[in-house]
């Protein structure tokens, strides 16, 4: 995650936190999608057991929630994912990124 680059022979250290961005502001449309597929699950189970009775039917309807309850909600995932872990993650790379900048400052001094 961190690039060397030198400008007049002088070494220089970057941190690209870009995809740790782009991951936070993919989440909604994750979500999104998720839920769309969901309720697609959810409208075509409702349409296949208006018309489908018995014992089949009964099986069929509490595997589908089985797997519905499993599956659970990617945005509960993603907000624990986002507000934890990734934002421990971006505010790290943050303070080395900061650390790298007074390097890049004072690249001869001893640490």
């Amino acid at each position: 995650m961190a690039d060397e680059f030198v400008v007049d022979d002088t070494k220089f250290r970057s941190v690209d936190l870009s995809k740790i961005g782009a991951f936070i502001d993919k989440a909604p449309e994750m979500i999104n999608e998720f839920e769309a597929i969901k309720n697609k699950f959810n409208s075509i189970n409702r349409e296949l057991l208006k018309e489908w009775n018995g014992e089949g039917a009964d099986e069929y309807k509490f595997e589908a929630e089985s797997i519905l309850s499993k599956i659970g909600s990617l945005k509960d995932v993603l907000d624990e994912i986002t507000g934890g872990t990734i934002k421990d993650l971006r505010e790290t790379y943050s303070k080395f990124d900061e650390d790298m900048g007074i390097f890049n400052a004072n690249p001869f001094e001893e640490e």
